[in-house]
């Protein structure tokens, strides 16, 4: 009762609020929406077509877009999103439910442990194949840990399926379930040598079968790093106190900023540590437990805490957030410890009792800060029957989200262009997606209009406040431009170089046409050029 209390507790935003709110997901669902509609008989089909081009190649960050691509003509864009972070919240708690059901069917209340990730920082950005990815992952390590005497064909042919679908989503969880399953095989062959079994059969027995799975996800990433296309190796290794304190408290990777989340952190934190303590007990004659099983999870433990310690925050520009991803890890490996000696019904029920508790006051605090954040959100959407389907859109953004505190929290508002791109049915010339290979819909190059209009050789000047454009190059082939929040945005912002020289492009070659109902943003048309038409298209003239 108090686990399903909880769930519908984390479900609340996506049933309070329009859209779902994160800062990546927009761009997501315009990924998928692109992939559904480029080159449809209509005029956003052809401009679509004009403006990216469709490269299905296995990647990681693959899932996301192929799951969207298959629920959006189910129940539209922001259906499709809602449906996909609902089935996140589900799948996570319904992993952990499986894997440690494995370890010890009792224990089952210890999904619990999920909620708190369920809301978490890296949901709020929306990082989807991510999560997809730790989902699989722990569905790999339900399959291995059920298999302790023997590995049936199909059995083994299942686990290089999921190994397979969980890269498809994102290559950390596939390295971290990759290297889980070989540690656990190598953990439960050596025990079995040690109890006197032949190394032969002591290896074809639990480490074959393994051996033979993951060759296929394996030679999948030989081949996508073959083509320069992952991460580089870039990056200082420097050992941070600062990291070690931020996950002993909670802060990684709980804490997304839109609330006073702390304490509830902490007390997951602290729920988890006393169970992990609990665990030290020695095991009764009656029950010993999974031994193999508590050491192959304990030496993980160790190695995935390592990981979040001395791994670099990026390995290059397109590879971030490396540390906040690892932070995932260590309570996920806590948890699958304590289900290898888990403590009795009355303790576990305390346990899920305050895990709910702390997981539901945490999304509860979220609630007034996401309120906002959708007021502004729809500021936004509302301008969308202002432009005409088939147009070329950039919104510049000179004021962050009023539930952005700093750098490292998500900005509701950062990618939100994408899904007013996909409700005028035309091309968001800022679609993130579009710019990195390892997405499914990219800008026709090799001179689109992304990288005329920034002026960041990485095309990074167009999500920096003042953004970093020159408009002037794309003059005649931009149709829409939304300036975001440059009436609350402090002086210096305003007074910037920078924005001067988009308001006096916008001012001589453009058209205000409307403004969102409190002023947040401001749309403007570009004027009629020779040879185009007001129905959209290049250079649409403004209308109304």
């Amino acid at each position: 009762m108090a686990l399903g209390l909880g769930v519908v507790v984390q479900l609340l935003p996506l049933l309070l609020f329009p859209t779902v709110l994160s800062q990546d997901g927009p761009a997501h669902v315009a990924g998928a929406w692109v992939l559904l509609n480029v080159g449809d008989d209509d005029g956003t089909g052809a401009v679509l077509a004009e403006h990216y081009r469709i490269d299905l190649t296995p990647v990681p960050n693959m899932l996301t877009t192929l799951l969207l691509a298959g629920l959006l003509p189910l129940a539209g864009p922001d259906g499709a999103e809602r449906l996909l972070v609902a089935g996140l919240v589900l799948g996570l708690v319904g992993a952990t439910a499986r894997v440690v059901h494995a370890l010890d069917r009792r224990a089952w209340w210890l999904a619990a442990a999920a909620l708190p990730l369920a809301g978490s920082n890296l949901v709020a950005y929306g990082f989807y194949n991510f999560v997809l990815g730790v989902i699989g992952a722990l569905l790999v390590l339900a399959v291995v840990l059920r298999r302790r005497d023997r590995w049936p064909v199909a059995a083994a042919a299942g686990l290089a399926g999921l190994l397979v679908l969980t890269w498809s989503a994102h290559l950390l969880p596939w390295a971290f379930a990759a290297g889980s399953t070989l540690t656990l095989a190598g953990v439960r062959a050596a025990a079995a040598v040690r109890g006197g079994q032949p190394v032969a059969a002591a290896v074809g027995r639990h480490a074959l079968p393994v051996l033979l799975a993951v060759p296929p996800s394996a030679a999948l990433t030989a081949r996508y790093l073959a083509t320069g296309e992952g991460p580089p190796a870039e990056g200082e290794v420097v050992p941070s106190t600062q990291r070690l304190q931020e996950l002993v408290t909670g802060l990684r990777p709980f804490v997304t900023g839109w609330g006073d989340e702390r304490l509830p952190a902490l007390l997951t934190v602290v729920v988890l540590a006393v169970l992990a303590v609990a665990a030290l007990r020695r095991a009764r004659p009656e029950d010993p437990g999974p031994g193999p099983e508590r050491l192959g999870l304990g030496l993980l433990l160790v190695g995935a805490t390592a990981a979040y310690w001395l791994t670099p925050d990026r390995l290059g520009a397109d590879f971030g957030f490396l540390a906040a991803r690892l932070a995932w890890f260590p309570p996920l490996l806590v948890v699958l410890w304590v289900a290898t000696r888990a403590p009795g019904p009355r303790v576990g029920a305390a346990a899920t009792m305050v895990l709910v508790a702390a997981a539901s006051a945490a999304a509860v605090a979220r609630l007034p800060a996401q309120s906002a954040a959708a007021d502004e959100v729809a500021e936004l959407l509302a301008l969308a029957d202002r432009i005409p389907p088939g147009s070329t859109i950039a919104v510049l953004q000179y004021d962050r989200s009023v539930v952005w505190p700093a750098t490292g929290s998500p900005d509701p508002l950062r990618h939100e262009s994408s899904r007013l791109a996909v409700r005028a049915g035309g091309v968001d010339v800022g679609h993130y997606e579009a710019v990195h290979d390892y997405f499914q819909v990219r800008f026709a190059g090799p001179s689109h209009l992304r990288e005329r209009l920034d002026t960041d050789p990485l095309l990074g000047g167009l999500e920096r406040v003042p953004p970093a454009v020159d408009l002037a190059a794309v003059r005649g082939d931009l149709d829409a431009v939304v300036v975001l929040g440059l009436d609350r945005a402090d002086a210096g912002v305003r007074r910037h170089d920078r924005t001067r020289a988009v308001t006096a492009e916008l001012s001589a070659h453009y058209t205000e046409v409307a403004t969102s109902p409190t002023g947040l943003g401001v749309l403007w048309r570009a004027g009629a050029a020779p040879g185009h038409t007001a129905g959209g298209g290049s250079a649409a003239a403004p209308t109304g």
